[in-house]
């Protein structure tokens, strides 16, 4: 038997080399974003680009990938936890082949069907050609959907085989070879090109780029997996009993994200309604892009790291060190989250300025800053989904937490529709922001509810102190590096990047500041969770008593 500290300080490492890869992964996302706003910018061509090529990851999601996402490493944690290699080989491989045979159908569909899509993204928009050019590119974008598909269930291999580096240096392989289309655009084309002067040789540059940008992203995973030994071989065929789970745990994954994508569909079709200024899609995608850095660095790698352990635990019967794991991920998520959301309240300007200030198309500082603000308070509810949603499907709860996630989508939903209703159409981008934040918090705090209920208190030890504490020190915060922000508005590149960095400087200075104060346990537990993986077993069970 292993020692517990081994297994820990594997959590942490395994929790270390995620998020060191995913900085490097997010950070060229975010330069993406930078060449992008510097090349195609906030235009009619830019709405229509960013439109349809979300189609392809709507249609992945909605027929396979909640079901991937959610299955495969539970399908797969029992048998390599036994050494049974054959039932791994089997089950990797059916998952693979069921995938591909699924999804092509869906892709050949998004091709047949390119023109009424795109109708309904953009027909109510006031952008000559933006249809015709948007269902142009879809066609090509169409192979992304079996690319994403073949894409998540190596993923899942490769991490229920705990081996996370490959998975997490796919998105910056493929964001370097976007960024590239994206250069080459600029070079091939006049400065001033938007959709009505597009020609075949700058729409096909756009679309057939960013294909093979998912292309890397998901064929460059084979290269990892061929080293776990496998010898995959498309079979239809899972081990006895596997197919009755799988289909139970698909059917909450695409329940899930059945919902999401429907939250992600009336966003873009709000985005383009009437009214709406050109280029308000493009700013909701930069917002949305910096509100998930924080996500994909601080609460996925630590979800991610902790959610073989936590399905080991479950299958060993060891219910104390399940609790005591997810208590202290739970914590340091929320106090991460938290602190990235100040950080993005009083930054947002800086920010904004950076990727947007003097780029092609209309000007969008304001818009995009109000939009990383009103995204940022979701920030906390979106990371209890990245993890409480693993450690509930670790357990095999795919009903509650399916339940869980819909309500929270379909709030997105709502409260998109009411805010939009309320609001002028100048104003989009900060309503659609601020209708996720409301859907996450509620989604956030349902999964808590179902872990408590499901799991016992104990797995949420200290978790309420941490929220108290971590919400009064986030809103002083971001209060006073927002103030910092406005007076530090200087000009110019070196201006932007000066403020940028002392008002984050403040936000976290004063924010550890005052949880030293407020919530030093909290704190304490969770520094000690992301530095080494360390649960501290007396504190825990104390505090769920």
């Amino acid at each position: 038997m292993g020692r517990p500290g081994g297994v820990v300080l594997g959590v942490a490492g395994a929790a270390a080399l995620i998020a060191g890869l995913t900085i490097f992964a997010r950070a060229a996302g975010f330069g993406r974003i930078v060449v992008f706003s510097r090349t195609v910018g906030q235009t009619c061509l830019g709405d229509t680009y960013q439109s349809v090529n979300t189609v392809p990851n709507i249609v992945f999601e909605i027929v396979a990938g909640g079901a991937l996402a959610s299955l495969v490493v539970p399908l797969l944690a029992g048998a390599i936890t036994m050494g049974d290699r054959e039932r791994a080989r089997q089950i990797s491989a059916a998952l693979l082949t069921w995938t591909v045979l699924a999804l092509t159908p869906m892709a050949l569909l998004v091709v047949v069907f390119a023109e009424p899509i795109a109708t309904l993204l953009l027909g109510a928009k006031n952008c000559t050609g933006a249809v015709e050019v948007g269902a142009s590119m879809l066609r090509v974008f169409a192979p992304q959907v079996v690319l994403y598909g073949v894409g998540i269930v190596l993923t899942g291999v490769l991490q229920a085989h705990r081996r996370f580096g490959g998975a997490a240096l796919a998105p910056l392989l493929s964001s370097l070879v976007v960024m590239a289309a994206y250069v080459v655009f600029a070079l091939r084309t006049p400065d001033d090109t938007d959709i009505d002067s597009l020609g075949l040789e700058g729409e096909l540059v756009l679309s057939v780029g960013t294909t093979l940008g998912v292309a890397v992203l998901a064929l460059s995973l084979l290269v990892p997996s061929r080293h776990l030994g496998l010898r995959l071989r498309p079979t239809l065929r899972f081990p006895a009993g596997v197919a009755a789970r799988a289909g139970r745990l698909a059917a909450a994954g695409v329940a899930a994200l059945v919902a999401q994508q429907i939250a992600v569909t009336v966003a873009l079709v709000l985005g383009n309604g009437a009214g709406v200024p050109a280029g308000s899609v493009t700013v909701f995608t930069y917002a949305q892009t910096i509100y998930l850095l924080p996500w994909a660095v601080l609460s996925v790698p630590i979800a991610t790291s902790v959610f073989q352990r936590l399905a080991d635990r479950y299958a060993a019967g060891d219910d104390p060190s399940y609790a005591r794991t997810l208590s202290a991920a739970t914590r340091a998520v929320v106090l991460t989250a938290l602190l990235s959301a100040a950080v993005l309240v009083a930054a947002a300007e800086p920010i904004a300025r950076l990727l947007v200030e003097s780029a092609p198309g209309r000007p969008s500082v304001g818009p995009l800053a109000d939009g990383i603000a009103a995204f940022a308070p979701g920030l906390v509810g979106y990371g209890l989904f990245a993890l409480l949603s693993r450690a509930l499907y670790s357990r095999g709860e795919a009903k509650s937490t399916a339940l869980a996630c819909v309500a929270g989508w379909l709030a997105v939903v709502a409260a998109d529709l009411v805010l939009a209703a309320q609001f002028p159409p100048e104003q989009r981008v900060l309503v659609l922001a601020a209708g996720n934040s409301i859907g996450m918090t509620l989604l956030g705090a349902a999964l808590l509810a179902v872990v408590a209920r499901r799991a016992g208190r104990p797995a949420l030890g200290g978790v309420g102190s941490a929220v108290a504490g971590g919400t009064l020190c986030a809103v002083v915060s971001a209060t006073a590096g927002w103030l910092l922000a406005e007076r530090l508005d200087g000009p110019g590149l070196i201006g932007i990047l000066v403020s940028g960095a002392a008002v984050t400087l403040c936000v976290v200075a004063l924010f550890g500041a005052m949880m030293v104060v407020v919530a030093r346990a909290e704190l304490r537990a969770a520094l000690s969770f992301v530095r080494r993986g360390r649960t501290p077993v007396a504190s825990d069970r104390k505090e769920s008593r």
